[in-house]
Order: C-alpha cells, then sequence, then structure tokens
C-alpha cells in the first residue's frame, strides 16, 4: 500500500487555491516572487477562478471523471428531486445524465440493471401514467436549482438508484484558499494560465503571448485526454446476410 500511494503521488499535483491565484497574478506581472497578496486581492482573484471553473463546468470534455452516487428511491413517487440539499435526491445537480450513467439495483433486482436515458422528444412520446413497478427508462429534466428524474413507472419499491455523475471543478475547489488540492495531470497549468487571462485586466495587466498560447494549448491537451472514442455499433436485427462490408465499393 505505502508503493501504490507513493505512485499515486507522482501522477497527482497538489497545490491549493492560493497557490494557483499567486502564480497566475505572478505570471502577469500582478505579484512579486515571495510578495504576500493582501486579502482583498485574494477575495477578488477567488472569485475570478469560481466564475471561471463555473464556466469550465458546461464544457463535458472538461470534466474528468464520472463519479459513482447511490440514492434509495421513495416507492410512489414521480419525479425525484436532485440536486445540493434535496430530501429526495441530495447531490449536485447534474448538467446532463446520459446513456450508460443510469442504473437500477436492490429490492427485486439480483443485479444492477441500466436504464435507458431518454431524449426530451422520447420522453414526450410517452404516455405518463400512474402504473407502479421497475422502471426501466428514465428522462432528466435539468431544472434549476434542483432538477428532476422521471421514470416511466413509479417505483414500487425503495430501489438503488446508480447514477454517475459528472465530478464538478467546484466541488475540488469548495475547501477555501489554503486547503491542498489534488488535481489529475495538466489542470494546474490549465488552470493558471487561463486565470492569468481573466485577471490581467481586473489589474492592470496585459498577459503575454506566451501565457495566452500555454492556456489554450494546456486546455486543450486535458479536453484530448478526456475525449472518449466513439465505437459503430450495428443493429443485429439489420444484418440480413452474413459477411463484410467494403466501405469502398459499397458491398
Amino acid at each position: 500500500m505505502p508503493a501504490l500511494q507513493a505512485l499515486n503521488d507522482i501522477y497527482r499535483v497538489r497545490t491549493s487555491t492560493q497557490g494557483i491565484i499567486k502564480r497566475a497574478l505572478r505570471l502577469i506581472g500582478a505579484l512579486g516572487a515571495g510578495e504576500p497578496l493582501p486579502a482583498d486581492q485574494l477575495e477578488d482573484a477567488r472569485e475570478a477562478l469560481n466564475d471561471m471553473l463555473d464556466s469550465w463546468n458546461t464544457e463535458k470534455l472538461i470534466i474528468w471523471v464520472l463519479a459513482r452516487n447511490t440514492f434509495t428511491l421513495t416507492p410512489g413517487t414521480n419525479p425525484h428531486e436532485i440536486g445540493p440539499g434535496s430530501t429526495v435526491l441530495n447531490a449536485p445537480r447534474p448538467n446532463r445524465i446520459e446513456q450508460s450513467q443510469a442504473w437500477l439495483t436492490g429490492a427485486s433486482l439480483s443485479t444492477e440493471r441500466e436504464l435507458e436515458v431518454l431524449t426530451l422528444k422520447q420522453w414526450q412520446s410517452e404516455r405518463l401514467s400512474d402504473l407502479s413497478g421497475i422502471p426501466s427508462e428514465l428522462y432528466y429534466e435539468p431544472l434549476f436549482p434542483m432538477g428532476n428524474i422521471w421514470f416511466d413507472v413509479k417505483p414500487d419499491a425503495a430501489y438503488t438508484l446508480i447514477l454517475y455523475l459528472e465530478q464538478m471543478l467546484h466541488q475540488v475547489f469548495a475547501d477555501g484558499t489554503t486547503t491542498e488540492l489534488a488535481l489529475p495531470p495538466g489542470y494546474r497549468e490549465a488552470i493558471v494560465h487561463n486565470l492569468a487571462i481573466r485577471l490581467a485586466p481586473e489589474f492592470g495587466k496585459d498577459a503575454a503571448p506566451e501565457v495566452i498560447n500555454t492556456a489554450v494549448e494546456s486546455k486543450a491537451s486535458i479536453k484530448r485526454l478526456n475525449m472518449k472514442p466513439i465505437l459503430l455499433d450495428g443493429e443485429p436485427a439489420s444484418a440480413t446476410n452474413a459477411g463484410l462490408w467494403d466501405i469502398r465499393r459499397g458491398y
């Protein structure tokens, strides 16, 4: 275990919110090496950092992990409200719930069963009813500040809903300015340089071309890292003849 922990420490960049802010200000010449940062300027910069991270949370390829969350469903309830402080499903409000992110288990289910996640158009074609049973479909209505999770039928038992939700960046930075943070490779550089560009006008500075280039390239790098391959999945029912398809000749 110690060896595994040491290996994890190598690949995790440790920093703090204050450390990121000071580095960003040094990059634009608004703070000297070893110079203390006044509390009011630290708070202004932290506000800019929070705004930037909030904006980044809307970019799917910035999110590096889908965290497994489990919830107990309330029998006879539809929809289930989800969001911070909710008395039903207490969790950060998801921006989206997509295929393979929702599963059901517990009660009469011996294994985890994947729920089909419907689009708005598909959900609008569904006929809502008061029937109860084992849910097999889910539609996520991203209201604010709380979202709604609808099922095709009302749960007839206290099933366990498993949701793989995006790990929002602001959750990582929620513990104050000096708390040590662990970020995946590439994130600290991208955050620092993009924050420097955002802070430059507020501090009466201009970001150097090198800072701007690094900001763009480092953010693009983590997006490439988080990109998932798209696999072509053919419908078995459409395969009337066995054999191979030649994309050049069409047969």
